[in-house]
């Protein structure tokens, strides 16, 4: 039987499970250049900020053209991590225009220049940054000859400002080294993701793809053999649409995992393209294939009749691995119940969103049905729920078997009329149907 487990659960959410692959990209593109530029000038601002608070306070105690000249240059060197050219121009402008009112004092405003000149090296404009490096430390040298400087202090300074102006035109070139590398490595990565990927795909279509294929030639050729029985051949045609189902999700999978896309982006569930399904009608599904199954089940659900939820998203598979395991080891004489109630949240915090109590009991089989041995299908679950939160809880109680799902549900954008409907109670349940036995 299987064993007790908790964990998050949701019913989907309108830009994750139940978003149709490539939805999201075009704002999530226009996005991310975004973010870059407002980081841009958040940075260009801090640095104009820094430039202000260790040059304004020393220049404000000489002058007033000081205090102007040291304002420029701070302003200067802001600009340079956006448009470093543009700095380095205006500090050089500032600087040789202010030997034009006599040797004004530049004092730690002249620190915009090492700013400027390293935000060129970094955008890979090195005979530019060494240009204006070097047109950089002539007004401070002029200025101290019109000042009557000491010439061997004049001299060491001028040497001094030529390390600092050297270390600068070095420390963005190894900036830009260093990115290259990481970017580079990054796209090494990428490749090798993809890579990985395609040759998923190429496995599972040799494997799985190929066998479900196989399975559906077979269901319906026997379904077409001399002699058969009403009742077998209608069997074989259940066989036959849930592996047709389940072999178009597998080519979905296999289309996405062969889409060389962004890491950042996440790999779609298959269904996700199916578009939204009224969740009376999800469940209902859930019956009506259980019932194909030999099982009596029944449903009461109090929740708005259009509320609609992603198709094939979270809940949907939740919901189908809730079948497999009473398939698999439900008892077919106890009626199954499928008890649901929906709500709204009280806290704001939970979005607005309506929630989903979801309770389904079966009977215990006293002997397992034969099939195959299950799999990771309740951590699947719980990995799938974890993402965007809720309640799974599954325990037993003397010969029943209780599966609690507590599920904030999300309204897709797709307005109720032009939902799918759900299924009817007179469709042959077993065609269209994805076998969910993990």
């Amino acid at each position: 039987m299987t064993q007790p487990v908790t964990g998050p659960y949701a019913a989907g959410d309108a830009g994750g499970p139940g978003t149709a692959p490539g939805a999201g990209r075009g704002p999530a593109g226009t996005r991310a250049p975004a973010q870059h530029i407002l980081g841009g000038w958040i940075a260009a601002a801090l640095v104009m900020v820094l430039l202000l608070v260790v040059s304004v306070p020393i220049a404000s105690g000489v002058d007033r053209t000081s205090t102007v000249i040291a304002v420029l240059l701070s302003l200067a060197g802001g600009l340079s991590v956006r448009h470093p050219v543009i700095g380095a121009v205006a500090v050089g402008a500032v600087l040789t225009l202010g030997l034009g009112n006599g040797p004004a004092h530049i004092g730690t405003g002249i620190l915009a220049s090492p700013v400027t000149v390293a935000a060129c090296a970094a955008r890979g404009r090195l005979l530019t940054s060494i240009g204006m490096a070097s047109w950089h430390v002539i007004p401070p040298a002029v200025s101290g000859v019109l000042r009557g400087d000491d010439p061997e202090f004049l001299i060491s300074q001028v040497m001094l400002w030529l390390v600092l102006q050297t270390s600068a035109v070095l420390a963005g070139t190894w900036g830009r080294s260093l990115a290259w590398r990481a970017h580079e490595e990054r796209s090494r990565r990428i490749s090798d993701l993809a890579e990985q990927r395609r040759a998923i795909a190429r496995e599972l279509h040799d494997t799985g793809v190929r066998a479900m294929t196989r399975v559906v030639m077979l269901s319906e050729n026997a379904t077409v053999r001399p002699g058969i029985d009403a009742a077998d051949a209608a069997q074989f045609a259940r066989i036959a649409g849930t592996a047709r189902e389940a072999t178009e999700e597998l080519r979905l999978l296999l289309e996405t995992l062969r889409t060389e896309d962004s890491p950042d982006v996440p790999l779609p569930t298959t269904g996700e393209q199916s578009g939204p399904i009224e969740l009376r009608g999800l469940i209902e599904g859930l019956r009506l294939r259980l019932v194909a199954e030999g099982f009596d089940a029944q449903v009461s659900l109090d929740a708005d009749a259009e509320l609609c939820v992603p198709r094939h998203g979270v809940l949907d598979r939740c919901l189908r691995e809730i079948e497999a395991n009473v398939t698999r080891h439900g008892d077919r004489g106890v009626p199954v119940a499928i008890l649901g109630e929906l709500s709204t949240p009280a806290t704001m915090e939970e979005g607005g969103r309506p929630r989903l109590e979801l309770l389904v009991r079966n009977g215990i089989a006293p002997r397992a049905a034969s099939a195959p041995r299950g799999g990771a299908g309740l951590d699947g679950m719980r990995e799938r729920l974890a993402q965007i939160g809720g309640r799974l809880e599954t325990r037993q109680e003397g010969s029943s078997f209780l599966t609690h799902l507590t599920a904030t549900c999300t309204r897709p954008h797709d307005s109720p009329e032009h939902a799918p409907a759900g299924p009817r109670s007179g469709d042959d349940p077993g065609h269209g149907v994805t076998d969910a036995r993990a």
